[in-house]
């Protein structure tokens, strides 16, 4: 199966610290992959180097086949959902959508129609014309959601996408990003320290102190490390 994402071999460094250590990973087209890890492990500084918010040191990053540094090929068509929320509180679920559509290059009518059915689904319909500041968290991460799916990426990214959440809107989220590997053949890079947020069948990437320590299916894990949990494999893995 072709890879969405190919991390190789990366390395980097804040100062003279060494907070990744030759990290190699890869998500393959329609599928979920979980990075776990405490804070401080390095997810945040990973997902900054996939998304170019921090420039790579040592090694490489391919998406779809391009590498990072082919920014027109790599970037279009990935959707980017980060931890700390990006909405402007005083436009409208609309206006926040259509900006982020125009820095794309898509009109007004192509930004609504290439998120016309997760709008639906999403449950966003009667709220396209309130401000941003009036939405509950959960609503407005739903926003940030749909903003990252216009022009339909092929790769989505979320680092932490549920922090602060009930955990009926984190089930929720969870539930939908599954559907869209399902109905749409995204590929999903889901960064999380949350345990309850995974599955048995969920494809997990344990990372620690900047290193990848171990990756499997969660259930492979829990059976080859002869624990009951993954909660248990992580702490067991981790010490």
């Amino acid at each position: 199966m072709e890879k969405q994402l190919e991390i190789k071999n990366i390395s980097y460094k804040y100062d003279k610290e060494l907070v990744l250590k030759n990290i190699n990973l890869e998500i393959k087209k329609a599928s979920f992959l979980v990075l776990l890890g405490l804070n401080g492990a390095g997810k945040s500084t990973l997902f900054a180097l996939i998304t170019r918010l921090l420039k790579i040191q040592s090694g490489d990053i391919y998406i779809d086949s391009f590498h990072i540094s082919d920014y027109k090929n790599a970037l279009k068509n990935i959707g980017i959902v980060f931890q700390e929320p990006t909405l402007d509180l005083d436009l409208s679920v609309k206006q926040n959508l259509v900006f982020s559509g125009s820095l794309k290059g898509l009109s007004f009518k192509e930004t609504m129609d290439s998120i016309k059915e997760e709008i639906k689904t999403l449950d966003l319909e009667e709220k396209l014309n309130v401000k941003v500041r009036s939405l509950n968290g959960g609503h407005r991460r739903r926003v940030e959601i749909l903003r990252a799916l216009i022009n339909s990426p092929k790769l989505l990214l979320l680092d932490e996408a549920t922090s602060g959440l009930d955990i009926k809107s984190r089930y929720e989220i969870i539930a939908y990003i599954k559907g869209l590997v399902e109905k749409r053949g995204i590929s999903v890079l889901w960064i999380t320290h949350l345990f309850d947020e995974i599955d048995n069948n969920d494809e997990v990437a344990i990372i620690k102190k900047g290193e990848i320590i171990s990756t499997g299916l969660a259930k492979d894990l829990i059976k080859e490390n002869n624990m009951d949990s993954l909660t248990q494999v992580f702490e067991s893995l981790t010490k």
